[in-house]
């Protein structure tokens, strides 16, 4: 046990050390925070404009939109530069939520203000699939990958209670307009941490123009690539039980925000104020499940623990409907919470190394359909299932579906984390180096399945120059020296590759690197790396770019590779 608490410590200060990731988790979790508090803000002023009937139109002229482009959305993603398309994203929210204060403070009419709440809610879905395709890009080991989504979830939940108690807040001391700008200067704020993110790489493959240049993809085109999106990845058995599975699981979310009120009126017994006790013990639950989630970091495999948060999540609430007591309702709601959030932290794993490894953020955009969807439909369910069965009847119900739902996919289960091995890490990191970013997909995935990762300290001599090449390295973290008959000619650090001189020359090695800091470089047999790039035309133009340079920069002042 103590073993394994030293190896998931280490991996989580090995993902916080790095600025960029730090950043974007960051980011994402105050972007989360301004989500959750404009969607509160929102139903607030509907509320008040129309009472119930308004509130739940707005939650579904939201939804609707994102329910239909999400797909789009992921397109896009796994097309352009993911990096700068979240701070896009990220942009689009703070004018949207900027252009809705500006709004409500004129007194527009509300009609406005409902046209304006889709392209907030829009701006907003561009966030969850652009970070889970731009994440692999930036994590250097799959522990450190699961170890992210880890960090998201806890950001998702700690921004469930600290984003709709700030818009409370300030609705309360300084009215709706206010807050709106807050929500907005939250936005910025998200801007400001992103910076490095944008600058990064995010390994997104733009479309080729006529003259090879990148352009930005024909809307046919975009329309064409969710329709391939869907196909690929509802046509998929193990991802569609995923996504079935977390579908349900957000039509049990969708079906709380309604059941928070009707169980603090009519069934506890709270008053209207107690909802906002229910809907805090839940997320406050849901923040708790970080001190459990860490725990998934390396752990394989996930599909029972997946099944176990799932069963704990809904038998929680059915445990309600027997103990209708305040108390016993707090507990079993953060219990809920808790076993929610692992639930959703395990699938959102499993989806993220299931998914195509060139379609990371087109799957997670078909997520974020579905998860609009489920929000939508909960909601409607749960109004019909009141009147139909009461409160109790609400609170057993689910239970009962999910029981049902993990019996018909029990195999498929089973069968989730054999597919969930798509090497996403390596990938990304083979994609950012010019030899292997032309190779097609299936090509990068099988040379990325044999790379081997090799972990050396400072001041070991990796190559040594003279020495026959047998190997191929990309270097995944820390920095290495290289030099030519004891003169230092560079460094390489994260994103390089060297070795390939005496590959695809047949010569000795031209050069010596040694570790400047420790290191993590992932090693790749040279015959099979002179198969793979021999094999591919494009493959060997830019392997001969790439050792010409080297050569030239070896006459001049660069490091050869």
């Amino acid at each position: 046990m103590r073993q394994r608490l030293a190896t998931v410590a280490a991996v989580f200060r090995s993902a916080l050390a790095e600025p960029v990731l730090r950043n974007l988790v960051l980011a994402y979790a105050v972007v989360i925070a301004m989500e959750y508090g404009t969607w509160l803000l929102l139903l607030i002023y509907a509320y008040a404009h129309g009472g119930a009937t308004a509130g739940m139109a707005m939650a579904l002229c939201q939804l609707i939109p994102c329910i239909l482009l999400a797909p789009v959305v992921g397109v896009v993603a796994d097309r352009r530069h993911q990096g700068r398309l979240l701070m896009a994203g990220y942009a689009a929210q703070v004018v949207t939520v900027g252009a809705l204060a500006v709004a409500v403070g004129l007194g527009a009419p509300a009609g406005a203000v409902f046209a304006l709440a889709p392209l907030s809610a829009l701006a907003f879905t561009l966030t969850r699939p652009t970070q889970s395709g731009l994440l692999p890009a930036l994590v250097r080991t799959p522990e450190e990958l699961t170890a992210s989504q880890v960090m998201a979830g806890w950001s998702e939940g700690a921004a469930s209670l600290v984003g709709p108690a700030l818009a409370g807040l300030l609705v309360a001391a300084a009215g709706t307009t206010a807050a709106l700008a807050a929500m907005a200067g939250l936005g910025a704020a998200s801007l400001l941490l992103g910076i490095r993110v944008a600058r990064h790489d995010g390994g997104g493959r733009p479309e080729e123009g006529p003259e090879g240049g990148s352009e930005a993809p024909a809307p046919a085109g975009v329309w064409a690539g969710a329709r391939a999106n869907l196909a690929a990845t509802l046509g998929e058995p193990r991802l569609r039980v995923l996504l079935v599975l977390t579908t349900f699981f957000y039509v049990l979310i969708g079906a709380l925000d309604l059941l928070y009120v009707v169980l603090a009126g009519s069934f506890l017994h709270l008053g209207p104020g107690g909802a906002g006790l229910l809907n805090a013990s839940f997320g406050g639950g849901w923040v708790a499940a970080g001190l459990v989630t860490a725990f998934l970091v390396g752990r394989h495999p996930l599909f029972r623990t997946l099944v176990a948060a799932l069963l704990g999540s809904v038998g929680a609430l059915a445990l309600i409907a027997g103990i209708p007591r305040v108390g016993a309702a707090v507990v079993l709601l953060a219990a809920s919470g808790l076993a929610g959030a692992v639930f959703d932290t395990t699938g959102k794993t499993l989806l993220q190394r299931a998914a195509p490894a060139d379609a990371v953020a087109g799957a997670f955009s078909v997520l974020e359909s579905l998860l609009n969807l489920g929000l939508a439909v909960g909601t409607v369910v749960t109004w019909a299932g009141v009147r139909v069965a009461g409160p109790r009847g609400a609170l057993v119900a689910p239970g009962l579906v999910a029981v049902v739902l993990l019996a018909v996919t029990w195999r498929r289960l089973r069968q989730v984390d054999q597919a969930a091995t798509v090497p996403q890490v390596e990938i990304r990191l083979l994609r950012a180096l010019p030899i292997f970013a032309p190779l097609p997909a299936p090509s990068i995935e099988l040379v990325a399945r044999e790379l081997e990762p090799v972990r050396v300290a400072a001041g070991t001599t990796v190559i040594r120059e003279g020495e026959p090449g047998d190997r191929y390295y990309a270097v995944a973290d820390g920095e290495l020296e290289v030099s030519q008959d004891g003169a230092v000619l560079g460094r390489l650090g994260r994103g390089h590759g060297f070795g390939e001189i005496a590959l695809i020359r047949a010569i000795p090695r031209t050069a010596t690197v040694t570790a400047v800091t420790d290191a993590l470089l992932y090693g790749l047999d040279g015959d099979l790396f002179l198969e793979t790039v021999t094999g591919n035309p494009s493959a060997v133009r830019a392997a001969g770019d790439v050792v010409d340079g080297h050569l030239a920069r070896d006459r001049d002042e660069g490091p050869p590779a």
